[in-house]
């Protein structure tokens, strides 16, 4: 089978061809999956930053009003 891909020309057989764009797929997915879990988490932290000041801020301003 021959194959071209961005300039680069090759003969190549179909097996090996098919393995390797399953390969490619497979992997250009796997980094997008961590790209997107890495941004998650990053506003899950965010969140739970803000989250917790807003307790702590809570619990002061209730201290204060028992006094």
């Amino acid at each position: 089978m021959d194959v071209s891909y961005f300039g680069a020309h090759g003969h190549v057989p179909l097996r090996l061809a098919l393995l390797l764009a399953a390969v490619g797929g497979i992997l250009l997915t796997a980094l997008a999956g961590s790209a997107r879990i890495m941004q998650l988490r990053a506003t899950a932290r965010k969140h739970c930053r803000a989250d917790h000041r807003a307790v702590k801020a809570g619990a002061k301003d209730s201290s204060k009003a028992r006094r």
